[in-house]
């Protein structure tokens, strides 16, 4: 006999027949168990997905402090639920570095490492880079994190040996600077003291953790991967200054400049 039970889900309109026309849609996965909303209902929900992030953030902060390479190779490999999203998980690290070093007072440029003085040039070209420096700090964290394709591109260069395609690089780069922001956070309040401390911090701990997780995502050794990283660093670090005066520098032009 032909199972008589259907089922039309609200979400996406599949129509399920028979066995299938249970709680769950088979085409969008939808729960339509509970098509009335419901305070429990909710909250469960909101439960469950708080718990179901913190065990992924939790694997995510294991895996890139234990074996980060490792890490990045099985979520490339294909275990990616167990893991946060690379591109979501270094942003809000980012934000969290931000606001760290709001609270504490730091400037944001001076706390990246970058410094912009011109005590010998003209009225016009200190105007100038004072525009630019109030400019790429009010924007430093977008800048950067749109800067992090530039190191992608340059690590799959270096380590073209590897095999690694781009997003695959680019996933390597999002972990491990996200990494990188939240271990420089204790940093921050030794900027008072030691105003380069804060980026010091960053350069050594960024090197040091992505050579130890190349060698384990490129297959190469120690040494091959601490010389291709730094490379690899000094040319973003070029090509991201280059970046910020491109996009600063007609946004600090005064209006009525010569362009």
């Amino acid at each position: 006999m032909t199972d008589p039970r259907t089922s039309t889900c609200p979400n996406c309109s599949s129509i399920v027949e028979g066995e299938s026309a249970g709680r769950f849609c088979g085409t969008c996965g939808q729960d339509n168990g509970r098509l009335r909303l419901e305070a429990r209902g909710v909250l469960l929900d909101v439960l469950q997905n708080f718990v179901g992030w913190n065990s992924a953030l939790v694997n995510t902060m294991r895996g890139l402090l234990t074996a980060p390479g490792q890490m990045v190779v099985e979520y490339v490999e294909g275990k990616r639920r167990r893991y946060v999203n690379p591109a979501k998980f270094c942003l809000l690290s980012s934000a969290l570095w931000y606001l760290a070093m709001n609270l504490g007072g730091l400037d944001a440029l001076s706390a990246s490492g970058i410094r912009m003085t011109a005590t010998l040039a003209s009225e016009e070209d200190k105007a100038l880079t004072a525009a630019l420096s109030a400019f790429i700090g009010r924007n430093l964290e977008l800048l950067q994190y749109l800067s992090l394709p530039l190191l992608a591109t340059y690590l799959r260069f270096t380590f073209r040996r590897a095999g690694r395609n781009f997003a695959e690089c680019l996933v390597f780069v999002l972990y491990l600077f996200g990494l990188r922001y939240l271990a420089s956070i204790p940093a921050i309040p030794f900027g008072a003291v030691w105003p380069d401390a804060p980026a010091n911090f960053r350069v050594l701990f960024g090197t040091i953790w992505m050579t130890w997780a190349a060698s384990r995502f490129f297959g190469t050794t120690l040494w091959g991967s601490l010389w291709r990283v730094m490379i690899s660093f000094v040319l973003h670090l070029l090509s991201t200054l280059v970046l910020f005066g491109l996009v600063a520098i007609p946004e600090a032009q005064p209006l009525d400049a010569p362009r």
